[in-house]
């Protein structure tokens, strides 16, 4: 799910659905225009433009055969306006052949950002990767990349693995979001390496060095490659979701550590057993400088971001996900909204 004003965008494998906030009603429903495949759980969130002016979600589709021609698979990206969930555009990219033969999953597909008046996405499965970028203005591919995973855009690269055409170890790179072109490029590493949005200009990646075979979890410049700052230690396997303002908000049942985006410092670290008896809430969301959780199954809590101070809860409920009009609260399989204030 996305949230943009007083809409939420859902995606399922085979169909996004526009929800009207403020009414519960669904106004629009977008589905590709071949079979889907894939299951729900699978889904990803759709991805808003920054200004607003685009939801963007990505489809997985079988193509059926005509006469001698085998089926086929495409990645099918839509576009629909927000609020209205009227599609503007879509543009298809061919899934080669060669990926069915070398892998039977069904491959994944996100809209990973916006940058360089592109749309960026990528498509993979265990052993195949490709990244695309699509002119949003032309809604034409202005570039592909072959063998690249993307998991991070910024305004200054697209950041994922290679691959490596499957034959590994992965290998960090950094691509222009305008061109595609190669802006950088890390030392080889050992198995599978993880990348991770870490806010306007960093990235976060963990794995395993090859050389030695040391573990590495670092914040690095996305424009760049350069190292930020190493992650603190303890926080290993955990994501650090942006709060779309200052911090990296990371978590698990036991621990809760806030981080810089800018610098990578930590803030400050809550965990279960502090000498001041407090503890770490289950975390539900975090945005613009707020934290949301529970203390309790009927306790919800909030925390500034950048000092861990409880602060006014305001409620009785911890949002799944907030923006400035609305948050979105997961009750017995039920999604309520509420509305937000200031």
């Amino acid at each position: 799910m996305a949230l943009h004003r007083t809409s939420a965008y859902v995606a399922s494998a085979d169909r996004m659905q526009t929800v009207d906030l403020t009414t519960g009603k669904v106004v629009a429903v977008v589905r590709p225009r071949a079979e889907a495949l894939g299951e729900d759980d699978d889904a990803i969130a759709p991805l808003v433009s920054a200004d607003g002016s685009l939801v963007v979600t990505t489809f997985v589709t079988r193509q059926p055969g005509i006469g001698t021609q085998s089926p086929s698979m495409e990645l099918e990206v839509v576009a629909t306006t927000p609020e209205t969930g009227k599609a503007a555009w879509s543009t298809s990219l061919k899934i080669p052949r060669a990926w069915a033969e070398g892998d039977s999953s069904t491959p994944e597909a996100q809209v990973v950002g916006f940058a360089g008046g592109n749309v960026i996405v990528t498509v993979n499965t265990g052993y195949n990767a490709v990244t695309a970028g699509i002119d949003i203005a032309t809604h034409q591919v202005r570039w592909t990349a072959q063998n690249v995973r993307t998991r991070a855009v910024t305004a200054e690269a697209a950041v994922g693995v290679d691959i490596l055409d499957r034959f590994g170890p992965d290998q960090l790179v950094g691509l222009d979001p305008a061109t595609g072109k190669e802006k950088w490029r890390a030392e080889r590493n050992a198995g599978d390496t993880t990348v991770e949005s870490a806010g306007p200009s960093l990235v976060r990646v963990w794995g395993w060095a090859e050389d030695g075979g040391a573990r590495f979890d670092r914040l690095l410049k996305s424009g760049t490659g350069k190292v930020q700052a190493d992650v603190p230690e303890g926080l290993d396997n955990l994501s650090c979701p942006f709060d779309q303002a200052k911090t990296l908000v990371c978590t698990s049942q036991s621990l809760l550590v806030a981080l810089d985006s800018t610098s990578g410092k930590e803030l400050w670290r809550l965990e279960d057993g502090q000498a001041d008896g407090r503890f770490a809430p289950k975390v539900t969301a975090s945005w613009h400088g707020r934290i949301y959780g529970r203390a309790s199954s009927t306790t919800a809590v909030a925390l500034d971001a950048r000092t861990g101070k409880d602060r006014p809860a305001g409620l009785d409920v911890a949002p799944v996900l907030v923006n400035e009009y609305q948050g979105l609260v997961l009750v017995d399989r039920q999604l309520l909204a509420y509305p937000t204030e200031g």
